[in-house]
């Protein structure tokens, strides 16, 4: 069987309280990693054929799609989608069916797994895949090739006789070190690069699935599994003997879950003599001077940190584990070590009643001197526990996402920002001020412009420029921000 597995383009994508052009191309590029899951493992199991298609990297629109799918015939198509996504999903799968009418359209990702019941539902998908979607998806095309009835399959989700269909989930595969690495063979790794990236070529990397902590604003599934030092090395070390990528940017949604496992990791790097870049998302908690040292000696040269916000009791309310004097001890600790500190900043959470008690964001994290720092709205994902208080509040209805799950349109307007004292044109000013108030002082502007070692460093410089300077110019109602 053919299986075109697809990475859909995000013109259209909800925004999630990060505008569009700090969420783009512009800004960064990661390879679609879940569809390269999926096709490293067809490789190494199976005869069946799979082709990869990243919209976002080729700039395509659902009608490119569409012609270029046709052009090689596929059996079946594979979109993966994300649940602020699925007005592309929908109309990648639409133009891929106008031309092939009889391709069997398998829907995967996020989306599926917080969502299956609707998932089964969406048009034109004859089957969705919740979970882990490596073995179901071979079942489905060894049936499809056989002629055999797929429907029995565990993870699947489907409309069979007008009735929904969601079959048992098997618990997640706790072993991640049976799936083979991302097929990266498919893509123009070139055209791949993160943010503040150091070398030409880079690329992401997870070791990891899921997350153990319940921040109340995340919708992360919390069942943690992690893949071996070794593992997680082999695939750095296939990156950069045999693709030449030198940079790698750990997308685990928390790498640092304990000392021990960074040192070994970093031990593993060392063994090898790999001649890496790389950085991850961290904990405030888990880190010492010792793992720092090693991570620092092994290439760690970044560490973005999931700060929120900037008061204990706000930290409290966001289900946080961390503290102010945690916060401030893991940047102090992580610029002594040598590694950049990277934080990630939420303004307009439910705690913040006030413009001025958001602004109260600014001294913090400049006391803090981070390289960067990443400023998001406070927004309700529909699968996160914040949703459901927002509903009893009055904020939005409750079943405001489930119609647009089951009829995706451009047009749909869903809540995006926490408006219980703030209405979203003020949040989207505080949003500004707050990049302004940080970026444009003298004392960051000079630190940046010192820290710059590299021509890819430089070139990330003035686009992160460009965009903020965009950022002063979308207006409140853009569906963009």
């Amino acid at each position: 069987m053919r299986i075109c597995l697809v990475n859909p383009p995000k013109t259209y994508q909800v925004w999630a309280g990060v505008p569009d052009i700090f969420n783009g191309p512009d800004a960064y590029l990661f390879p679609p990693l879940g569809i390269l899951y999926l096709s490293g493992w067809l490789k190494a199991h199976t005869r069946h054929e799979s082709i990869l298609f990243d919209c976002v990297e080729r700039g395509w629109t659902a009608e490119d799609l569409g012609r270029e799918v046709a052009a090689v015939q596929p059996d079946v198509l594979g979109v993966t989608t994300t649940s602020h996504n699925l007005v592309n999903a929908r109309e990648v799968i639409e133009a891929v069916r106008r031309r092939l009418p009889g391709v069997f359209v398998i829907l995967g990702g996020p989306h599926v797994t917080s969502f299956p019941h609707e998932a089964a539902q969406f048009p034109g998908v004859d089957v969705a895949v919740q979970g882990d979607g490596e073995e179901p998806l071979v079942e489905i095309l060894d049936h499809l090739q056989a002629g055999t009835d797929w429907r029995g399959g565990n993870n699947l989700c489907f409309v069979r006789d007008g009735q929904v269909a969601v079959n048992q989930r098997l618990e997640p595969t706790k072993d991640l070190d049976k799936f083979p690495i991302p097929d990266r063979e498919g893509l123009r790794n070139e055209r791949y690069y993160t943010p503040g990236m150091k070398e030409a070529r880079a690329t992401t990397i997870i070791s990891s699935r899921g997350c153990p902590f319940q921040c109340a604003f995340c919708n992360v599934p919390h069942r943690y599994r992690t893949r071996s030092a070794k593992h997680i090395v082999d695939e750095l070390e296939h990156c950069r003997k045999n693709l030449g990528i030198k940079e790698f940017h750990f997308i685990d949604d928390i790498f640092n879950i304990t000392t021990e496992r960074v040192t070994e990791i970093s031990e593993e790097i060392l063994a090898r003599k790999l001649d890496i870049y790389w950085g991850f998302k961290a904990s405030c908690l888990a880190l010492d001077e010792k793992m720092l040292a090693i991570a620092r000696k092994a290439g760690c040269i970044r560490m973005h940190f999931g700060v929120e916000t900037w008061s204990d009791s706000g930290l409290e309310a966001l289900n946080k584990k961390a503290r102010e004097k945690d916060v401030r001890r893991a940047f102090s600790l992580t610029r002594k070590a040598g590694i950049r500190p990277i934080a990630y900043m939420i303004a307009g959470c439910p705690h913040e009643k006030t413009p001025a008690e958001v602004l109260q964001a600014i001294p913090f994290v400049k006391s803090l001197r981070p390289d960067y720092v990443v400023f998001s709205l406070y927004t309700p994902y529909p699968d996160a526990p914040i949703f459901e208080e927002g509903v009893k509040k009055g904020l939005w209805d409750a079943d405001c996402w489930k119609k647009f799950m089951l009829d995706p349109r451009r047009d749909y307007s869903l809540p995006t920002v926490w408006n219980e004292f703030m209405d979203k044109d003020t949040l989207v000013g505080l949003l500004k001020q707050v990049h302004n108030r940080f970026y444009f002082s003298p004392e960051v502007m000079i630190r940046t412009a010192l820290s710059m070692r590299t021509v890819p460093e430089v070139v990330r410089l003035i686009r992160g420029g460009i965009i903020l300077l965009k950022l002063q110019f979308l207006p409140a109602a853009s569906r963009r921000i």
